[in-house]
């Protein structure tokens, strides 16, 4: 739950306090008629810029879209007949050290003063802003299929308030085990990666490797696995948050999500206790 929402423009800063908007059901019918807005970072070498291109034409099947500079979305964010896809910089109310995260929000324009009053109809943790573009490269088609398939289910199902947030996905826990788990070691708590620890706690197919690995096997796409994907500051830092994710390579699908704050016993990455949830 995003309790304070830090939304880092290039001419200003908004700080807001408003919980996420679901969209009523007319709302998520007007997406369905809208054009979809790819804004840009406006980073000059903003490598999300780079990637999302390439990933809206190869995945993006729910609208039409149109991919614009950052400096044309304030003209066009009150008028419905737009959609958004976009990176918003995130501040957590309780996080004492400030720490900003990306995250990627879809969302439909209205005639409202502030975003946070915008119906939202998707938003994931993407990435950390000084994290390596390796983090999320691979991943991003993954979760722009997520957030098509979040709409199709707001269509389908109306009225889920609980949709609100992610961990409303932890329904879906059970289906990791019938996958092969990837996790990168560089995502892994110190404590994970003891001898015979992973074995113990999780009794389904499972690899370790390299993130490197991790890309290329979700850009291979063959293979019937679940990744994980962690959004947070490295391990050398002992505060703000850490997010953890483990989506579906195949169906786009979120598995499970959880978060805690970063300190000296539960630093940053996949933690023991997140093993424990998913290896019931």
């Amino acid at each position: 739950m995003r309790l304070q929402l830090t939304l880092i423009f290039l001419l200003s800063i908004a700080t807001l306090y408003a919980q996420p908007v679901l969209p009523t059901s007319s709302q998520v019918e007007d997406f369905y008629h809208s054009k979809t807005i790819i804004v840009l970072e406006p980073e000059l070498f903003s490598p999300y810029n780079i990637f999302i291109k390439e990933v809206v034409k190869n995945h993006w099947k729910i609208t039409p879209y149109e991919v614009i500079d950052y400096e044309n979305f304030e003209k066009l964010r009150k008028d419905s007949s737009y959609s958004f896809l976009m990176v918003t910089q995130t501040r957590y109310e309780r996080d004492k050290s400030k720490i900003l995260y990306n995250y990627l929000d879809l969302m439909l324009g209205a005639d409202v003063p502030t975003l946070t009053e915008m119906p939202l109809l998707g938003s994931l943790p993407l990435s950390y802003p000084n994290a390596e573009e390796e983090n999320f490269s691979s991943k991003l088609g993954v979760m722009i299929r997520f957030l098509q398939n979040r709409v199709e289910s707001l269509k389908n199902q109306p009225g889920i308030s609980g949709m609100r947030y992610l961990r409303y996905y932890n329904k879906n826990i059970p289906e990791i085990k019938n996958h092969v788990l990837l996790l990168a070691r560089e995502d892994l708590s110190p404590g994970l990666l003891k001898e015979g620890i992973l074995d113990k706690y999780y009794r389904y197919p499972f690899k370790i490797v390299s993130r490197k690995e991790m890309d290329s096997i979700i850009e291979e796409g063959t293979e019937d696995v679940a990744f994980l994907h962690v959004v947070g500051p490295d391990n050398k830092q002992r505060e703000g948050w850490s997010m953890k994710l483990v989506f579906g390579l195949k169906d786009a699908q979120l598995y499970y999500y959880n978060r805690h704050v970063i300190s000296v016993k539960k630093p940053n990455g996949f933690l023991l206790s997140d093993l424990k949830k998913i290896g019931h």
